[in-house]
């Protein structure tokens, strides 16, 4: 018999290649009449076949919705578990063996289910993926779950429900664009800091906020953080952000601040001088210091806008500081001003 003969006497799709599913097909007629399942047409297959017996007592085979139905199903693309889980699915199946539907036909009334509608190429094939070789899709599932885990791990996600997000990204074919949006929103302090690519983008932006005489809340750095690591924004979107903040507190170093240049650069002046008369550390003296900040956004008494106050009356500003009463300058400056009055008065030449 030709292939061609044997598929139309087992009622399996008729096109002239010996395939897996014709394989399977004969196999399982096989097994029905009593012969040796291996799949081979012999002589016993071919009688069977032609309806002359084989090489057992057993009745002939009827027409192909006699097979079982788990060729059938093969025969059509489908694991039986998977149209056994949708009643819609085992409905046209159940037709389609009654009325020996061709695999086009039952393609066709499938493709208008719920089921086929409401999911993708791929998850329709990782769904039956699962159903006919569990195996081959516990191993992909394991893939996608340690190139995950790997993603998460780099970008300082703290993914508690790794296994579902990794079924979801199989089944649905995520891409790693797509995986970051969902593992983005796992980013999180633990132990009290951002981790991984977060953690670095964390340091940038508190450093650029305190160079800018910022004090931005955790929430902001991880609501910052999410945002970048799902790729709604960019790290730098964040520093633009910072630079905006302190343009809008110090409106009248908005252009220059724009430009590129940090309210602790424009301040560093101001704080050499004040360290100076109070006799401190410069790197003691922040941009929260509220001498320095009154002093970057004076009111001008004329205009009623911010303006810099010029470093005399910022140092005299620094002299009224009880701090500097403390200080060896202004033991120095008392003694000068005293010999001053004693000379004046001719008690000391």
């Amino acid at each position: 018999m030709t292939t061609k003969q044997i598929q139309a006497a087992l009622g399996v799709t008729v096109d002239g290649i010996k395939g897996p599913k014709t394989i399977a097909a004969i196999k399982a007629f096989q097994s029905s009449h009593g012969l040796v399942a291996d799949g081979i047409v012999g002589p016993k297959t071919t009688a069977a076949l032609k309806g002359g017996g084989g090489g057992s007592t057993a009745a002939p085979a009827a027409a192909g919705p006699s097979i079982d139905q788990n060729v059938l199903a093969q025969n059509y693309g489908f694991a039986m578990s998977v149209l056994n889980s949708d009643p819609e699915l085992k409905s046209i199946f159940d037709q389609a063996v009654a009325g020996t539907w061709t695999a086009e036909k039952f393609t066709a009334a499938l493709r208008n289910t719920k089921w086929y509608q409401g999911k993708s190429d791929t998850a329709r094939n990782a769904a039956i993926l699962k159903s006919s070789d569990p195996a081959t899709y516990a191993n992909n599932l394991a893939q996608v779950q340690t190139k995950i885990g790997m993603m998460a791990s780099k970008m300082g996600a703290a993914v508690g429900n790794l296994d579902q997000i990794s079924e979801q990204a199989l089944q649905l074919g995520w891409d790693d664009n797509q995986i970051n949006q969902v593992l983005g929103t796992y980013v999180t302090y633990t132990d009290g800091r951002l981790l991984g690519q977060a953690g670095q983008w964390e340091q940038q932006w508190r450093k650029q906020a305190a160079d800018q005489g910022l004090n931005l809340s955790d929430d902001w750095y991880r609501n910052a953080a999410q945002s970048a690591a799902s790729g709604k924004s960019s790290p730098n979107d964040a520093i633009n952000s910072i630079n905006e903040m302190a343009a809008s507190a110090f409106p009248n170093l908005a252009d220059q601040i724009r430009a590129g240049q940090t309210l602790s650069t424009i301040a560093d002046p101001y704080k050499q001088s004040m360290s100076s008369l109070l006799e401190v550390n410069p790197n003691s003296i922040t941009l929260q210091d509220n001498t320095i900040r009154k002093a970057l956004a004076m009111t001008d008494p004329k205009t009623g806008t911010p303006v810099l106050q010029n470093l005399f009356d910022f140092e005299n500003t620094v002299r009224s500081d009880p701090r500097w009463l403390g200080t060896k300058n202004a033991q120095d400056a008392a003694m000068s001003t005293t010999n001053k009055v004693l000379t004046d008065f001719g008690l000391l030449r």
